[in-house]
């Protein structure tokens, strides 16, 4: 469980967000919604352990324990970077993921990752830099690293920016098993159509502070 309490953040002397208090539980997809510059990519990165509140706790929770460092179990997917090397093709980028989270990646398995994203293709996976990808090449490759991540919680900014139908459908489809396998997420999006069913709650970061259970 992911528990936020009271969490404020604060910039260039102005308050985006004030005692903001919220838990995320296995199955759960939360939906932050408000209007632009109400501060809600800040609310994700500071989430994420890359900005620091101004107060307020963020806590990963096994049972009641808090786990020394909750970024061991979150994944976050930004609205304008994937986090990809660009001078690495697709094999190697999600090799090199899987690397650095100890997760046991085969190439075979990064090829079955990539298959589902329209990715699997030797032309595509094998020395072509992703610095030559789309835009929505790009975004779905960020989402198969993401999918190969055995973490529960993704924090997702604008995750369908860049996708065709088809790849939101995969998106969708990818999302409902996270959720079903007990994993949580908190989502940014301007487009809900695609994931319509999913969200169980929704939070408005423009009205005041929050607190639910």
């Amino acid at each position: 469980m992911l528990a936020i309490t009271n969490l404020s953040f604060s910039f260039q002397h102005r308050r985006l967000f004030d005692r903001l208090s919220l838990t995320a539980n296995s199955g759960e997809l939360i939906h932050i919604s408000g209007p632009n510059g109400v501060g809600k990519s800040t609310f994700m990165a500071v989430v994420a352990g890359l900005l620091a509140p101004a107060s307020g706790d963020i806590e990963y929770r096994i049972g009641h324990q808090a786990v020394p460092d909750r970024r061991a179990y979150l994944e976050y997917l930004p609205a304008e970077a994937n986090g990809l090397y660009t001078k690495m093709d697709a094999t190697q980028n999600l090799l090199f993921w899987a690397h650095l989270r100890g997760v046991p990646l085969s190439r075979e398995a990064a090829f079955a990752a990539l298959d589902p994203w329209n990715l699997n293709h030797p032309l595509l996976r094998d020395g072509f830099p992703v610095e030559k990808f789309s835009t929505g090449m790009k975004r779905r490759l960020a989402l198969a690293r993401l999918d190969l991540s055995p973490v529960p919680g993704w924090l997702l900014d604008e995750p369908l920016y860049g996708l065709d139908a088809d790849a939101m459908r995969v998106f969708r489809q990818r999302l409902e098993t996270h959720l079903l396998k007990g994993g949580f997420a908190l989502l940014i999006s301007h487009d809900l159509a695609p994931l319509n069913g999913l969200i169980t709650r929704t939070i408005n970061l423009s009205k005041g502070n929050k607190h639910d259970g």
